[in-house]
């Protein structure tokens, strides 16, 4: 049993070495930040610049910037959870801080990724299918997205586009939030998604 156990290390050693490899070629890349068997970088856009990411991280999510635009900058010790996502097609785009936890599939999107006209929505879809993301502006809409230093984002939650988060809040499990969280602050997935002070929360 030991032996398979080895084997079963070794390859995922062996794919967190390949996905890491291949980040590098789409962004820039601090140095010991590693990629895990499910993370991926889909830089649409081709520009490496659009992306970057600071030291000792470990992503095992998929981050995305869209062929027309889009721009993501975190910091170090940033970790991203599996299944999580950071989509990006704002000209500002997502910023992301240091020290900031993301847990598994959690949402950061700037975009909302298609038109809300219908029209121009299947036109875009068409295009994605039969030639690729467009690399002029569909008419998506976006606004810029903030994470603040030790921001912890728990699993399920969903950040949506044009959020400024506060150094040192907590977003809880299954938030989704849609308005600005102040600095050491507590987001509570409940129905009224109240925002606590930390302080008042222990």
């Amino acid at each position: 049993m030991r032996v398979f156990s080895i084997i079963l290390a070794l390859r995922r050693r062996l794919w967190s070495w390949i996905a890491t490899g291949a980040a590098r070629e789409s962004a820039i890349i601090g140095r010991r930040t590693t990629f895990g068997t499910g993370a991926e970088i889909f830089n649409i856009h081709g520009d490496r610049s659009r992306v970057s990411i600071g030291a000792d991280g470990r992503l095992d999510g998929h981050l995305q910037v869209f062929a027309h635009e889009g721009r993501i900058e975190i910091g170090d010790w940033f970790y991203l959870g599996a299944g999580s996502t950071v989509w990006s097609s704002d000209p500002k785009g997502i910023k992301i801080g240091n020290r900031v936890l993301v847990s598994s599939n959690v949402a950061i999107h700037d975009t909302n990724s298609h038109p809300m006209d219908a029209k121009k929505r299947f036109s875009q879809t068409e295009a994605i299918w039969r030639t690729g993301h467009p690399r002029s502006d569909p008419g998506i809409r976006s606004a810029p997205v903030t994470i603040g230093d030790d921001v912890w984002i728990g699993m399920g939650a969903i950040i949506m586009k044009g959020v400024t988060i506060g150094d040192r809040s907590i977003i809880s499990a299954g938030t989704i939030v849609r308005s600005d969280v102040p600095a050491d602050s507590l987001v509570r997935a409940d129905l009224t998604n109240d925002v606590m002070r930390l302080a008042a929360a222990h």
